[in-house]
C-alpha cells in the first residue's frame, strides 16, 4: 500500500489549526488569532524539514499601506475603528525552502490562514474535516506543505535548482482583496516566475479570475415611532425597492458580460414598533475584465437614478411612505466600497504544458463565468505566470458556509500533485547565479 503523503502529523495540525479562531476583524471589529495559526503552521514546517526551511518574514504591515491606491473604503473604515489593534492581529507569513534566488528561479505558492465569521465545532471522522476553514484555504495549506516535503524527500536536489516561497497571508477573506497581505508581499519582491494561488477550483485551473467591485447604498433619513409612520422616512422600503429594482434591471445584463451580481446585505434595524430612517444596502459584482467593471459601474449609477424617479412615483400616492418618496434622492446616497482593482489575465505556454502533463486542465476561455476573485490579481507581470488551483470547489464543500468541510482523499491528491509539480518544475529553470529575492 502507498505510503499517505498526508500523514497523521498533517491530520493533526490541520485539526488544531481549524480549532483556533482566525475570523477576519474585517468581519468582526475584533483581533483575530491569526498570529498563533501562523506560528503553529510555521514551526511545524521548520521542525520537519530542518534547514531547509526558515521564516524569511513574520509581521504586520503598517498602517502606511492605505497611503497606496485600490484600498477599500472598508479598509479604511475598520483600520480607523480598530486602530493597533487591528494591524498586530493581521500579520503575513513567508517562508522559504532553499537559497534566496532570483524569482526566475522561485517558485511561489500562496494560501490565505484568515476565515469568514461564523464557526462551529470541528470535526473529523478519518475521512472528512469539517470546520471554518477547511476547504478556504486550512486544509488546502497544509496539503501543500506536505506536498513540499514529500518532493523534498524524494528529490532533495531540487533546492539545488529553485527556491521555494510559501505566501500565509492575512486580508484575503472580508473584502480586504489582499492589500496589506499578497499585494504587500509581492510589492516586496515575494514572488516567482510561476506563482500558484491556492484555492478551491473546482478540478481546473485559472490563469485568468475576476475581480469584485462593492456598492454601498446608504439612507440618511429620520426615524419614527410606529404610531406616526408618515413622520418618518422609511429606509426598508426604499432599500428593499432598490434591491429589487437592481436585482430585475441588471443581474441578467451583468451576466451576459461574464459578470456576477450579489444582493449581499440589506440592513435597517431589529425593532417591530420603529420605523427606521437609516440603513445600507449591499451589492457586490464581480467582473472579467476592466472594461467590464467600468460598464457594470455605469449601469449601477444609472440604475439607482431610474429606481429612485420611480420610487418617487410609485409610493407618492401612499400616506405612509409620503416623506420618504419625496425626499428619496436626498437621503439615499450611493459610493463605492472598491472599484478599479486589477484582474489575473496571463499565459505561458511552457508552465501551462507542464500542468496538462500533470493532469491539470485549463479553465477554458468560453467559461470565465466561474472565474472568482482571489488574490492572485497582484501578481502580473509580463514575465512572469501566475494561476490558481486547489483542492475542493467552493461551492460543492460548503465555503463561507454552514458545515464547510474537505475530504482528507482532497487534500491527499493535492499534496501529490504538489510533489510532482515541484518535481518536473525543476526542468524549466534555466542554470542562473544565486542572488537575493528582489524586485
Amino acid at each position: 500500500m502507498t505510503k499517505q503523503i498526508f500523514s497523521l502529523d498533517y491530520v493533526n495540525l490541520l485539526l488544531e489549526l481549524l480549532k483556533i479562531d482566525t475570523v477576519t476583524p474585517m468581519e468582526t471589529g475584533k483581533p483575530s488569532n491569526i498570529l498563533k495559526a501562523q506560528k503553529l503552521y510555521a514551526n511545524f514546517a521548520l521542525n520537519r524539514l530542518g534547514d531547509m526551511c526558515k521564516v524569511i518574514q513574520h509581521d504586520s504591515p503598517s498602517a502606511d499601506v492605505l497611503n497606496a491606491g485600490c484600498i477599500p473604503l472598508t479598509v479604511r473604515e475598520r483600520a480607523r475603528q480598530m486602530g493597533g489593534s487591528f494591524w498586530d492581529s493581521q500579520p503575513n507569513l513567508v517562508l522559504l525552502f532553499g537559497e534566496e534566488r532570483s524569482y526566475e528561479q522561485t517558485i511561489m505558492f500562496n494560501f490565505h490562514m484568515d476565515t469568514v465569521d461564523q464557526l462551529f465545532p470541528v470535526t473529523f471522522d478519518n475521512n472528512k474535516f469539517v470546520g471554518r476553514g477547511a476547504v478556504d484555504m486550512k486544509g488546502p495549506g497544509v496539503g501543500l506543505l506536505a506536498g513540499i516535503e514529500s518532493a523534498l524527500k524524494q528529490k532533495p536536489d531540487i533546492l539545488d535548482h529553485i527556491s521555494i516561497l510559501v505566501q500565509c497571508v492575512s486580508g484575503e477573506e472580508g473584502g480586504a482583496m489582499g492589500v496589506y497581505g499578497t499585494k504587500h508581499l509581492v510589492q516586496k519582491g515575494y514572488f516567482g516566475r510561476f506563482n500558484l494561488f491556492v484555492e478551491p477550483s473546482g478540478g481546473v485551473y485559472f490563469d485568468q479570475s475576476s475581480t469584485s467591485m462593492t456598492a454601498r447604498i446608504n439612507i440618511s433619513g429620520k426615524d419614527s415611532t410606529d404610531d406616526a409612520p408618515h413622520q418618518g422616512h422609511n429606509a426598508s422600503v426604499l432599500l428593499g425597492y432598490l434591491a429589487q429594482w437592481l436585482m430585475k434591471n441588471l443581474s441578467t445584463r451583468i451576466e451576459d458580460i461574464k459578470g456576477k451580481m450579489c444582493l449581499s446585505g440589506l440592513h435597517t434595524g431589529y425593532m417591530h414598533n420603529k420605523v427606521f430612517g437609516t440603513g445600507q444596502l449591499l451589492i457586490n459584482f464581480a467582473y472579467v475584465n476592466e472594461e467590464s467593471g467600468r460598464q457594470i459601474k455605469n449601469w449601477v449609477e444609472e440604475e439607482v437614478e431610474y429606481a429612485l424617479i420611480n420610487f418617487k412615483k410609485e409610493f407618492s400616492t401612499l400616506f405612509s411612505t409620503l416623506l420618504t418618496a419625496r425626499d428619496a434622492k436626498d437621503i439615499c446616497h450611493l459610493e463605492w466600497i472598491k472599484e478599479g482593482l486589477p484582474v489575473l489575465k496571463n499565459r505561458n505556454f511552457e508552465i501551462e504544458q507542464l500542468l496538462n502533463k500533470l493532469g491539470l486542465q485549463r479553465n477554458p476561455d468560453n467559461q470565465l463565468d466561474k472565474a472568482f476573485t482571489c488574490d492572485a490579481m497582484w501578481v502580473v507581470r509580463p514575465d512572469i505566470y501566475t494561476a490558481v488551483y486547489g483542492p475542493g470547489n467552493l461551492g460543492v464543500n460548503n465555503a463561507h458556509a454552514k458545515d464547510e468541510y474537505i475530504t482528507r482523499q482532497e487534500i491527499e491528491e493535492f499534496s501529490s500533485f504538489i510533489r510532482d509539480l515541484l518535481i518536473t518544475y525543476i526542468t524549466l529553470i534555466p542554470n542562473k547565479s544565486t542572488k537575493e529575492i528582489s524586485l
